[in-house]
């Protein structure tokens, strides 16, 4: 029977030894690496440059479409101002309309003066100013 004595050392050499042999020495990882690193750079820089000619033709639709909505309110404000005073002018008639068919009034106003009632809130504040 023989003893085999396993030494700690050989242990590591063993996986060493597997690990070293299993390895190759090609760059496509980092061939990979660089490839997807210009890649995403690209389609940043094109994703910018999309997005500022997005922006540059809203801004001329948004300056044509406010110069539309600015003519449009423009014409609203002239048919309002004209449906404003018809409604004046029938407001007016059926105010005149109603104030003939009411009794004369007298024109004679009584002003009655009304005493203060007590209030405990007043005598609490004259209470705040004396904190000491």
């Amino acid at each position: 029977m023989q003893i085999y004595h396993y030494n700690e050392n050989e242990k590591i050499m063993h996986f060493n030894s597997i690990i070293v042999n299993n390895l190759t020495a090609d760059n496509t990882g980092a061939v990979n690496t660089l490839i997807w690193l210009n890649i995403i750079l690209l389609s940043v820089i094109v994703l910018y440059f999309v997005i500022r000619v997005l922006h540059s033709w809203k801004g001329k639709y948004r300056s044509i479409r406010n110069k539309k909505r600015a003519a449009l309110k423009k014409m609203q404000e002239k048919q309002d101002i004209s449906a404003n005073n018809d409604e004046a002018a029938i407001a007016m008639a059926l105010y005149l309309y109603f104030n003939e068919m009411h009794d004369e009034e007298s024109d004679v106003i009584t002003v009655k003066r009304v005493s203060k009632t007590y209030s405990p809130w007043s005598s609490k504040l004259y209470g705040m100013r004396n904190l000491r």
